[in-house]
């Protein structure tokens, strides 16, 4: 009897062990698919020869970040190299950053200095986009700052972002209302359905014109998503 429960658990663990290293197998295939697929897309967008030296500069950092998020480190320093290579008139920190063995020791979302607020007031939305390091999101200093890299990203790369930063405190609290939820709602639903309807617009500046006039440059850039749609 003992030797057929051993004989039980012994099978029970090896199909447990079995199916963790399947699906392990699978999550790795799959990330590689999309990795190789992202890898052509952006090149293939790269080499159009219409694009500026300044777009091709902020595709090439913005591959390089997402192929950061997907943990591929030798390919996103395929595309740094490709934006270290691109005469632009920008602070190549970011790049300079990617090839050295040195850390920053700055907790600060900024890679280099700005003023972040004039720059969205001017509508230079790459060059905000290009300053700020996703991988300073998560320090709770920079809780703030999210929403401004989601509509960013959003506002230059459209539905194929693939990760909004502030969706995890989304979802914590969905029904708080303030201007980051309102927002991360709005970017929410322009992923998923390819539209952002006009009560939604409305909500967002009532919201502004009622409880943070000094914050309503993000109405600015929410209506300038939903222009280009």
């Amino acid at each position: 009897m003992r030797t057929i429960l051993l004989l039980a658990q012994i099978t029970f663990l090896f199909i447990l062990n079995v199916g963790a290293k399947t699906r392990v197998v699978q999550k790795s295939a799959l990330q590689n698919n999309e990795i190789k697929f992202l890898d052509l897309k952006l090149k293939k967008e790269l080499s159009d020869k219409k694009l500026s030296p300044q777009k091709k500069y902020t595709l090439a950092i913005l591959a390089a970040r997402e192929l950061k998020q997907l943990n591929n480190h030798e390919k996103a320093l395929e595309f740094y190299q490709i934006a270290k290579d691109i005469k632009v008139d920008e602070n190549k920190t970011e790049v300079q950053l990617a090839f050295s063995k040195k850390h920053a020791a700055s907790n600060s979302v900024f890679f280099y200095e700005v003023n972040l607020k004039t720059l969205l007031k001017n509508k230079t939305y790459e060059r905000a986009l290009l300053s700020m390091d996703p991988e300073k999101l998560n320090d709770p200093e920079n809780i703030k700052y999210k929403i401004v890299y989601d509509m960013l990203n959003v506002k230059i790369k459209k539905r194929s972002v693939k990760k909004l930063y502030c969706f995890d405190d989304f979802q914590k609290n969905p029904e708080d209302y303030q201007y980051s939820n309102l927002l991360c709602d709005l970017l929410v639903d322009y992923i998923r359905d390819g539209k952002i309807g006009n009560d939604h617009i409305k909500i967002v500046e009532e919201y502004f014109f009622k409880h943070d006039l000094k914050e309503r440059y993000l109405l600015q850039l929410a209506k300038e998503i939903k222009s280009t749609l």
